[in-house]
């Protein structure tokens, strides 16, 4: 759409208009950055706000450079990262960035040299029956590396302490696996400590003492992708408000919280308005993107999610088949016979995949392909993983590998005890993977086809079948 001639709905208008705290529950396609880049522009031109008193914070740099691509005015836009580094920058912090990979190396170190009970351990947690140093050239070395990792970055990011983590509940090997993991923090800590550098999330955590000494003089504060906002970001904001007295504007969409494995916690934006004060709430009901029994059909799937906050959302456009079920025998003929139907009259298709290895199931030499594109008769499809996808759109959606497997849609590999006693975790099974799935069906302009093994349906497949049944009376097929 056109930005310059484009008018806002009344819904958008509140949230321009608004003065107060603002919580603005924002569906998908319902033009939250339009809306927001306009909110900025108001402020400006008519409250006569200074363009140095307003920060806009979003989840990604691709959507950092998106909103400033889309300003006409210099106000300060990063990710929490860089506002962190901006913080002690001008509060004349003296640190220097880590290495990335330096706790992964820690971790790695610490398997390979531990002692032989440590071994057995190790081995009896993961209920693995071979030798220790076949274990270390196995795909399970990997898993247990990145399980690790996971942990301690989940530990940092929630702000948690040992007294968080009730040990009643855990069995002697999980008691021994914890203490293993707290000694190789332990060594990460310290190795930090050496050379005075921080981790990423170090930047946000220590950045929360340093607001005072860095003199922010912000008056508005606007937070996009509230819904996965993490704990030690949630203080960082928290702190900027309290020394500036800044209105605090967030954004989000709890439909669309698709991160809770890298620490974001949907629960901060289901309780915002518990937690400051004077907070106005504004839904934006019309959405431009999808026609309306799609988004009836989205709905219906995702409120299966006791937690999520139900919206009446609109739209003018129409669709008697906006999802279409793709069911397969052999899913490189189906995926080309598809591609070549949909190439007749466009090529504005998006490849959607859970997995990114996802896409080579379906694919042979007649394609090419890359980390973000897949070409076919030299025409160039955008492919992401859905996550990847978040905030895009395209008339055509593809959605791969919805088969009821191990790595389909949704993914069946459930977290370790453990992860789940440092995450907040009061929801239905595959909640996340629900989310994740209603943001691939809701990119599409005009359709969505889901492509699946006949013989294994996902239960996602089964579920949707019966919702767009119940809805449109009939189901549409492309075979």
């Amino acid at each position: 759409m056109n930005e310059k001639n484009f008018s806002l709905d009344k819904y958008q208008n509140e949230v321009i208009n608004c003065d107060t705290n603002a919580l603005i529950i924002a569906a998908a396609g319902s033009g939250k950055t339009f809306t927001l880049i306009k909110k900025v522009q108001y402020l400006i031109e008519n409250k006569n706000v200074n363009p140095t008193d307003i920060a806009m914070i979003s989840f990604t740099n691709a959507s950092v450079n998106d909103i400033k691509s889309r300003l006409d005015y210099d106000i300060d836009v990063f990710t929490f990262h860089k506002l962190s580094i901006n913080i002690l920058e001008k509060a004349k912090v003296n640190y220097q960035l880590l290495n990335n990979n330096l706790l992964y190396y820690i971790i790695r170190e610490t398997i390979l040299t531990c002692p032989p009970q440590q071994q057995k351990q190790i081995l009896n947690f993961l209920k693995i029956k071979t030798t220790f140093n076949n274990f270390c050239y196995s795909q399970e070395f990997n898993s247990f590396i990145k399980f690790i990792e996971t942990f301690i970055n989940l530990w940092k990011t929630n702000s948690l302490n040992f007294n968080d983590i009730s040990l009643k509940r855990l069995s002697k090997k999980e008691k021994e696996i914890l203490t293993f993991i707290f000694n190789i923090y332990k060594k990460y800590l310290e190795e930090k400590a050496s050379t005075n550098s921080f981790d990423f999330d170090d930047l946000i955590i220590i950045a929360k003492n340093y607001v005072k000494d860095a003199q922010l003089s912000y008056k508005y504060l606007i937070i996009d992708e509230f819904q996965d906002t993490s704990t030690i970001r949630y203080n960082l904001i928290q702190e900027i408000q309290k020394y500036t007295k800044a209105k605090i504007i967030v954004v989000g969409d709890d439909y669309q919280s698709i991160y809770r494995f890298s620490g974001c916690n949907l629960n901060i934006f289901l309780t915002f308005t518990e937690k400051i004060e004077n907070v106005k709430t504004i839904k934006l009901k019309n959405v431009y993107r999808n026609s309306q029994e799609l988004i009836d059909i989205a709905n219906k799937f995702i409120t299966k999610n006791p937690l999520q906050i139900k919206k009446e959302l609109i739209s003018d456009k129409s669709d008697s088949n906006p999802i279409i079920f793709s069911p397969y025998h052999n899913p490189q003929i189906m995926f080309k016979k598809l591609l070549d139907y949909l190439l007749n009259f466009s090529s504005n298709i998006m490849i959607l995949t859970r997995n990114h290895k996802d896409i080579f199931s379906y694919i042979d030499e007649e394609f090419s392909l890359n980390d973000t594109s897949l070409i076919y008769k030299n025409i160039i499809l955008p492919f992401y993983t859905v996550h990847k996808s978040k905030g895009l759109e395209s008339d055509y959606v593809i959605i791969l590998n919805c088969n009821n497997t191990l790595l389909g849609f949704p993914n069946q590999i459930e977290n370790n005890f453990l992860i789940n006693k440092i995450i907040p975790h009061n929801e239905i099974k595959f909640a996340e993977e629900r989310r994740l799935f209603y943001v691939g069906l809701t990119r599409c302009r005009l359709k969505t086809f889901l492509l699946y093994d006949k013989h294994n349906p996902s239960s996602f497949i089964k579920e949707l079948k019966k919702i767009v049944k119940s809805r449109l009376k009939k189901i549409a097929y492309f075979h």
